[in-house]
């Protein structure tokens, strides 16, 4: 833990993403151990918030894990704000916290994502938590990856679903790269320390800065491979919209495809206007470390400034979506995992149908994919409302 974080001065950790930079993991495992003992300092304790009426009700501890066993992610968070129609009641929510918090008492530690471009927001409800007199210091916790890897892997989030190529959403949204100008934004409020990090490894830096153990996390919200994104594409009700993704949640918890090649789409056409688009919101972001800590990344991360680190990745064009062979390797991946739900639910494993020929027809996979994609949501999905489930169940 830096020396200059005291039991004393520590009042609130506010995690504040960014999205597609491990945010998932990070949520995974501090649901999964919610009250954290750290050897200096002051002990961490993980809050999150559910609905309840017209308020947002606390939880915490025990409550809190069981209720991440529950959810289909896996996980306990704040909600978004950006998706609230009133979100005075989560800033009241939020407040309770901050004002129950107790010095020499355990830190509270909230997280969203989403909360990276809302500082002004928080900042405009919450005007006396950024007030030096009323309160010790903000500890706003940021994460932030190298723009192409996070282009890329925003696109497979979100952008691909719209049914555009990367350069037709790369240029039909606002700037999606704002990671700098965001948290430079967190670190100008009064009565705030940023914590920013870059270094990719999100569990290890949190336990580092906190001094505590945080378990290994599943993947959660981990890339697909390319043959489950191209059966979900041609089979929307399984991922209706952009921000349905349950089904991508329930398959990760099962199902493991053995080398399946990483999604990517950018080409070396893109990278003029990437290069362009981005590079201040970069140099914003390495102003936010020390001169030092900066230099040290970027040495161990070319990634963060060369394009030619990704060598044939940008070369290879495109991922193929509805390559026959990859997609035999997804129905095996979903038989496996559909077996293993079964076991875990104490019942008899259906019957799938056998693996067609690898030259048989995209759309003649889909058949039985889907069929065995169904019993596998309903097997996840009665398995969480157990409402005396006592510890979690393994995919």
């Amino acid at each position: 833990m830096s020396a200059d974080v005291t039991r004393e001065e520590r009042r609130l950790i506010l995690h504040v993403g960014g999205p597609k930079c491990g945010s998932s993991a990070l949520q995974a495992a501090l649901s999964a151990t919610p009250e954290l003992s750290a050897k200096t300092g002051s002990d961490l304790d993980y809050v999150g918030a559910r609905p309840s009426g017209k308020r947002w009700t606390l939880q915490r501890g025990s409550a809190l894990q069981k209720a991440a066993q529950r959810l289909v992610h896996g996980y306990v968070s704040w909600p978004n704000l950006g998706r609230q129609d009133d979100p005075a009641p989560v800033f009241a929510a939020l407040d309770r916290v901050w004002r129950g918090a107790k010095r020499g008492a355990a830190t509270p530690v909230l997280s969203n994502e989403g909360w990276i471009g809302q500082a002004d927001s928080f900042a405009e409800h919450l005007p006396h938590w950024f007030d030096p007199d009323k309160g010790a210091p903000i500890e706003v916790l940021g994460f932030a990856r190298p723009p192409i890897d996070w282009l890329n892997s925003a696109y497979w989030q979100w952008g691909v679903w719209s049914g555009r190529s990367f350069q037709g959403w790369l240029e039909n949204v606002v700037l999606p790269y704002r990671l700098g100008s965001s948290f430079a934004r967190w670190k100008a409020l009064p009565n705030t320390r940023l914590r920013l990090h870059l270094s990719g490894d999100v569990l290890k830096a949190f336990s580092q800065t906190y001094d505590v153990t945080l378990p290994p996390a599943p993947s959660r919200n981990t890339a697909l491979p390319p043959a489950m994104v191209g059966f979900l594409m041609r089979n929307r009700r399984f991922r209706p919209t952009p921000h349905d993704s349950a089904t991508e949640f329930i398959f990760q918890r099962w199902c493991k495809v053995e080398n399946a090649p990483r999604l990517w789409a950018i080409m070396p056409r893109h990278l003029p206007l990437i290069q362009t688009a981005v590079k201040a919101e970069v140099e914003t972001l390495f102003g936010l470390l020390p001169q030092e800590e900066g230099r040290a990344i970027r040495q161990a991360n070319p990634r963060w400034g060369r394009p030619a680190a990704y060598g044939d990745q940008i070369r290879g064009g495109r991922s193929r979506l509805d390559d026959t062979e990859e997609l035999a390797q997804l129905y095996m991946a979903l038989c496996r995992g559909v077996r293993a739900a079964a076991q875990a639910a104490g019942q008899r494993p259906p019957q799938l149908q056998p693996p067609l020929a690898t030259r048989s027809a995209v759309h003649a996979w889909d058949v039985p994919v889907s069929v065995a994609l169904d019993h596998l949501i309903a097997l996840d999905t009665g398995l969480r409302r157990r409402r005396w489930l006592s510890r979690p169940f393994r995919g």
